[in-house]
């Protein structure tokens, strides 16, 4: 028997379709507005987009994507959606789509919450939609917070309906002291629909319509199907008036919602520090956690957000917490945030060096994901690059395996491990011409790496070079003495390793 969607979900499947091509359309338009820090390796594929190429845009962005490149990863999304420069393929851009959202992309997590309520590449999933949503909405995207409100209210069946059940006689909560609108005579409202209005009116920032709601008698405590109350909705979306409004009116500043999360997690999260500070004077919980095991401090850094990390810290913030797995803010800030940020941690007393339960340093991360600011402050404050993860990769090991470039050169210059190897036996040399960055291939080279290292399969530098078809890397690693003539233990030598992988080019040279 053929399942049947459940009427509340059809309705949000109804609205997302609605709001789809909206945003589909929009897309083309947002590749020539990347992020500052973004816009230079934009820059080849804003320029083929202006130029009509759409499939070299496509070309560009996937070969960007696949670096964990955020703006890449949503643009080629986008891509995949409408099918232009690439045939359109929704479970391709529900993978990009979400590989952006998971790395603080804005609009991507908007996005993403849409494909969820449409079914578009995954299950329709309303929960999920929900859950980006407020991300996006923490981000101070209007649409998401307006759409997270309308989804999240509670949906009132008609009384007679099959299944309808009335809300019990306490289901409205109520400020102190004053009478509940729908009990007074000649009262015509639901009790659902004032929780819907306040809750709304929130999320919004109407702050005069909130205040006329509470003093007519709506509970200021009323809750939404994630247990989000009126002041989280305002936190979150960083409507300072209101926050203060719902404070004077003495709504719970340490509530919590079904995920742990609290009004000061919430205004952390979407960086809104002026917020903070005013719930952390009135005296809400610094050291709380969320479901997850995250702080205010640790969202805060997880968005990047100095101000709000400031703010936090200054007010007692540890900033060398430990969280689940051994994961601290330094390490979450290396990933991903600028220079000053882990300057003020390390100032604060983060630990340099502490790792994780895989022996990831915060300096493996920065190099994990080519952080290159991130890099040079650790280094600044002598972050030991020698120490390897349970994987046996240090940090130049991990830039290189992951094509940072700009990280490894760093590492290089400051008495990185040049002989380090991973549990494969890939040495710096080895990952280096496998990644094709012959600038490094021939500096490690000048600084003493021997060319004819090879893995645990067998494998030397130069027959990488060849199965990946990096002949300005092949023709560097010959004029410093690589020998063309070793054999991996298959017994192929490097000439048989590139014609098997489609790369007859680079054989001359390897004879």
């Amino acid at each position: 028997m053929r399942s049947m969607a459940s009427p509340t979900l059809l309705r949000w499947l109804l609205i997302a379709t609605t709001l789809l091509p909206a945003a589909m359309a929009g897309s083309a338009a947002s590749f020539a507005q990347a992020p500052g820090g973004e816009s230079a390796a934009m820059g080849p594929a804003d320029q083929a987009v202006r130029s009509g190429d759409f499939v070299r845009a496509a070309a560009l962005l996937r070969k960007l994507a696949e670096t964990e490149n955020p703006e890449a990863q949503y643009r080629l999304a986008s891509l995949y959606r409408t099918g232009r420069g690439i045939p359109q393929d929704d479970l391709l851009a529900f993978k990009w789509m979400k590989a952006a959202a998971e790395r603080n992309h804005g609009r991507a997590q908007f996005n993403l919450a849409e494909m969820y309520l449409a079914g578009r590449g995954v299950a329709p999933d309303v929960a999920g939609a929900k859950l980006w949503l407020q991300k996006a909405a923490s981000r101070g995207n209007d649409e998401a917070a307006k759409l997270l409100t309308e989804i999240s209210m509670p949906r009132r069946i008609e009384p007679g309906a099959p299944g309808a059940v009335r809300p019990p006689s306490d289901g409205v909560l109520r400020v102190p002291g004053k009478a509940d609108a729908s009990s007074r005579p000649g009262s015509t409202k639901d009790p659902l629909d004032q929780r819907a209005e306040i809750l709304t009116a929130a999320a919004r920032g109407q702050t005069d319509a909130l205040r006329k709601l509470i003093s007519s008698g709506t509970g200021i405590t009323a809750k939404d199907d994630d247990g989000n109350t009126a002041l989280m909705l305002a936190a979150s979306a960083g409507r300072r008036d209101t926050v203060n409004m719902l404070i004077s009116a003495r709504a719970d500043i340490n509530a919590e919602n079904h995920l742990g999360e609290r009004p000061l997690m919430l205004a952390a999260a979407g960086g809104h520090a002026d917020i903070v500070g005013g719930l952390l004077g009135q005296g809400a919980d610094l050291a709380a956690r969320n479901r997850g095991g995250d702080n205010a401090l640790t969202l805060a850094t997880r968005g990047c957000h100095e101000q709000v990390v400031k703010v936090l810290i200054n007010h007692g913030a540890e900033a060398g917490v430990v969280l689940d797995h051994g994961t601290t803010p330094l390490m979450i800030a290396a990933a991903a945030c600028p220079l000053n940020l882990l300057e003020f941690l390390i100032s604060s007393g983060a630990q340099v060096d502490g790792f994780d339960d895989r022996k990831r340093t915060a300096l493996w991360f920065a190099a994990d994901r080519g952080n290159a600011g991130a890099v040079l402050a650790l280094l600044k404050h002598k972050a030991d690059q020698r120490s390897p993860d349970t994987d046996g990769r240090t940090p130049l090991l991990i830039a290189l395996e992951n094509g940072n470039g700009d990280a490894a050169q760093i590492l290089i210059g400051n008495q990185a491990d040049l002989e380090g190897r991973t549990l494969a036996g890939n040495t710096p040399l080895i990952l280096a011409a496998k990644s094709g960055m012959n600038d490094i291939v021939d500096r490690l080279l000048k600084q003493g790496a021997r060319p004819d290292q090879r893995n645990n399969f067998g494998y030397s530098a130069l027959m990488i070079a060849s199965q990946e078809g990096r002949a300005d890397v092949a023709r560097t690693l010959l004029n410093a003495g690589a020998d063309r003539t070793l054999r991996n233990k298959k017994r192929e030598t490097a000439a048989d390793i590139a014609m098997a992988s489609g790369h007859p080019e680079i054989a001359p040279l390897l004879k």
